[in-house]
Formats: C-alpha cells, structure tokens, sequence
C-alpha cells in the first residue's frame, strides 16, 4: 500500500511540474530568446558615460563617420593653421570629462526612430537637447551635422 501512494504522490508531483513548465513557457511565449540589439538611446547613454570618464576614443568610436570626417578635417585646418608646428588629430579636438557644476541628464527618450535615423531627447536640471543618430553597421552612432557646416 505505501508503495502504491509513493508512486501515487510521484506521478503527482510530475504532473504539477510537467503543468508548471507549461505555464511557464506559456508566459514566455512571444518574448523570444533572442538578443534585442540596443537602441539609439543606448549609444547616448553610452556616450555621456564615456565623456564623463574623460575616454576621448570611446567617445570617437561611438560618433558617425560623418561626424568623424569632419574633426578629422576641422583637425587638419588646425595643424595647417599653425604651420605645421604641431600637429593636431580629431582626438585633441574632442573635449571630454566630468564637469562638477553640471549635471548629468536624467531623462533620455527615443523621439522618433525611422530605419537607420533616430533621434534622441536628452532632459535634466539644465533644459532640453536633441541629438540625431544614425546606425551604421548595425550600431547607432551619434551624428553632429553641426560639425560639417560652413568654418
């Protein structure tokens, strides 16, 4: 007889988990497994992280090549400027760190997003601004058109 129950409370026990894993995998459905590739405001987050660490090629990598084209030329216009003197590369012109007296932003929201253009808000104690983003090989890079106008 306790042989009959222990086998009894077993098939039980399998049962509730078998309906456990069910339920479980019920709930799951539709989430996916996959790896989501992050956002545009992931790359904003990431990029106020790499200048409040002073990381002058974190932030280079994570702006468009657009934008690196044009301190690569605003660079050479330098170097030119000084006779060749010294001579300066787009990194010298990237001006990163932590700046005591402002704060960082507390809010940071996706705008719109349309194929490989993005835009990202960027809120806190100090106002508003908008940066435009592009993805380029997958990643989302940081685009400055500021920086291809006119000298």
């Amino acid at each position: 007889m306790a042989l009959a129950l222990t086998s009894r409370r077993g098939a039980l026990a399998a049962g509730a988990s078998a309906l456990a894993a069910i339920a479980l995998a019920a709930t799951m459905l539709g989430r996916g497994c996959g790896v989501t590739r992050p956002g545009p405001d992931a790359a904003v987050r990431a990029m106020i992280q790499a200048a409040r660490a002073g990381d002058r090629k974190a932030v280079w990598r994570l702006l468009s090549p657009d934008t690196q084209r044009a301190l690569e030329d605003r660079a050479q216009k330098a170097t030119d400027l000084v006779g060749a003197s010294t001579r300066y590369s787009a990194l010298d012109l990237i001006s990163v760190g932590a700046s005591d007296d402002v704060p960082p932003p507390t809010d940071i929201k996706i705008v719109s997003e349309s194929g490989d253009r993005a835009v990202v808000e960027l809120g806190g104690p100090t106002g508003r601004a908008q940066l435009e983003l592009v993805r380029v090989d997958g990643r989302w890079r940081i685009d400055l058109p500021a920086y291809r106008g006119a000298d």
